[in-house]
């Protein structure tokens, strides 16, 4: 196997069925309206400061993705970053400085291949960071324990079909002084 990377301006065509093959299955179970919302946002994940997109390929196919950005200044309240603020409260600092791994998504095909992780060490390289994902996601909460990612806050969001979120916090670089 043959495992290389794509540091790259992301195109929807580049991360569409990406997307859609790591998130359609459970326990996301994302409509073919939410996968077009991720395409629709990702010009303005883009404009962000600090945003970074690697692709995986696998053998010169597409297996995987990661994108992210700085942290963001002042701190939205759209989509999960209200509830993450309520739930951290005086601990929200803890972000600052990090930056935001928005999306890790690997094929399905290409699981259990070392893609997700090489994808996430690659994103982290530059410093730390941190992401939100589900409990229910097994494989993902699992991967990030594995690679040493502490939990920081778990939080509800009532009206969501995935209710409970967590926080967690890439492992600090050396000499850094980050406390959960």
């Amino acid at each position: 196997m043959s495992l290389t990377f794509d540091d790259v301006e992301p195109t929807a065509a580049a991360l569409r069925s990406i997307y859609a093959a790591a998130f359609t299955p459970p326990p996301w179970h994302e409509t073919p309206d939410q996968i077009e919302g991720f395409v629709r946002r990702l010009p303005q994940l883009a404009g962000k400061p600090g945003f970074r997109c690697v692709i995986a390929r696998v053998d010169g196919e597409p297996a995987g993705f990661t994108c992210g950005f700085a942290c963001p200044d002042p701190w939205p309240a759209d989509r999960l970053y209200g509830h993450i603020a309520d739930a951290l409260g005086e601990r929200l600092p803890i972000l600052t400085g990090r930056s935001e791994l928005h999306e890790l998504a690997v094929d399905p095909r290409f699981t259990r291949r070392g893609v997700g992780a090489a994808l996430v060490e690659r994103f982290t390289a530059a410093g730390p960071s941190w992401l939100v994902t589900s409990p229910e996601a097994d494989a993902a909460v699992r991967l990030y324990e594995r690679l040493g990612w502490s939990q920081a806050c778990e939080f509800e969001v009532p009206r969501e079909r995935l209710r409970i979120f967590r926080v967690y916090l890439s492992p600090a670089s050396p000499g850094a002084c980050v406390a959960p």
